[in-house]
């Protein structure tokens, strides 16, 4: 169960940027970089008072999963996405602002894999807290019953409802303004535009008002995929980026590049209401 304790927190090196209008301005690239900004060695980009702890984390992924994973990618590249789980870092990342809440919280996890990002989610939950995780490929499904939520942190909530696992896509929630979080392993610069569409839709839909949406995507992976691919697959990659861009520009209030992941990945932290996040503390 979560506990923010004073030792756990002492872990982490804070750092913090102010609000910026001039920075807000900066033209975002076709792959959502921001201006001048965005570079490794930046480790937030942010829109106001946001703050993001940085800490060195060891990952909890076995070899076994690992594995795993490659398997699930060389059987099916184009939902899968990925050749490994995320880090311990990235998944710290993804996770930074659910851990700020001091409320209970409704928390989704989307393409949850072998549940790397659950399993640091395991160790954040609070008693009044609630997790669904979305997984639509039945192996993956798999891994996480055994593996993963049948861990100690996860027995109470598995018993009263709390934690469930949802093996359908997230198109398929019905939930309406329910979650306060929603973190996406989606892979969504391999799907097609539609596909991309449909996905950002139900996220907008099932999270509430002041919602925040943390997803990742690799760092210059989008550029890469415009430089070497061709015909359809080149006019698949340039809309889908497009679009992503359009939402980070319109949506995106902090960014984080996380180079301990295999490959580098940016975490980004959006939300598609005006009002001020809540981030606790």
């Amino acid at each position: 169960m979560r506990s923010v304790a004073q030792g756990r927190d002492r872990a982490f090196s804070a750092i913090e940027w102010r609000e910026s209008e001039a920075h807000a301005r900066m033209p975002l690239g076709e792959d959502g970089s921001i201006g001048s900004r965005g570079t490794d060695s930046d480790p937030l980009v942010s829109f106001g008072p946001w703050r993001i702890p940085c800490r060195s984390a060891d990952d909890t992924v076995s070899l076994q999963n690992r594995l795993r994973f490659l398997k699930e990618y060389v059987s099916d590249p184009s939902t899968v996405g990925a050749l490994a789980p995320s880090s311990g870092a990235l998944a710290s990342a993804l996770c930074e602002p659910f851990r700020r809440f001091q409320k209970p919280a409704r928390v989704l996890e989307v393409g949850a894999g072998t549940g790397a990002v659950t399993r640091h989610l395991g160790a954040l939950l609070r008693e009044k807290d609630e997790l669904d995780i979305c997984e639509i490929q039945p192996r993956f499904a798999d891994i996480l019953r055994r593996d993963v939520l049948s861990l100690p942190e996860f027995a109470e909530g598995g018993r009263s409802g709390r934690v469930r696992l949802l093996v359908q896509p997230v198109q398929e929630i019905a939930h309406e303004n329910h979650y306060d979080f929603i973190i996406s392993g989606l892979p969504l610069t391999s799907f097609d535009l539609q596909l991309v569409e449909e996905v950002f839709d139900s996220f907008r839909r099932c999270l509430k008002r002041t919602g925040v949406l943390s997803y990742f995507e690799y760092v210059a992976m989008r550029r890469t995929s415009r430089t070497f691919s061709v015909g359809q697959s080149r006019k698949r990659v340039r809309s889908v980026s497009r679009y992503l861009t359009a939402r980070i520009r319109d949506h995106q209030f902090a960014r984080r590049t996380v180079l301990r992941n295999f490959p580098p990945a940016y975490a980004r932290y959006l939300k598609f209401e005006s009002e001020e996040v809540s981030v606790g503390g």
